[in-house]
């Protein structure tokens, strides 16, 4: 995965930029009428991972569901893995993703 991504997936303009503070990334998605921007991190585990709390962002909790689906079909694209959160304890991964 290169350090600066950018695409689209189902409407939504989606922009990773890899390592803005040592293992942190700013990740943004937009579409025509909304904008958030979202935390992510890389995780402490054996593979290489990023951690995206989408819980803990400005997104509003109706949208959640919609975002997590959009940016797991995203993730998909890539050979790394992502959880992808909706609390502190909930998340789902790409891993599932590649499989398909």
């Amino acid at each position: 995965m290169d350090r600066n991504v950018n695409d689209k997936i189902d409407g939504w303009d989606i922009s990773l930029q890899r390592n803005i503070h040592m293992y942190c990334h700013a990740l943004s998605v937009k579409n025509d009428k909304l904008r958030f921007s979202i935390d992510c991190e890389d995780l402490p585990t054996p593979e290489k991972t990023i951690g995206i709390w989408l819980y803990d962002s400005a997104i509003p909790e109706t949208m959640i569901g919609e975002l997590q689906k959009v940016l797991l079909k995203w993730a998909g694209k890539y050979d790394l893995n992502f959880q992808i959160y909706t609390s502190k304890s909930e998340f789902v991964t790409s891993k599932k993703a590649h499989n398909k």
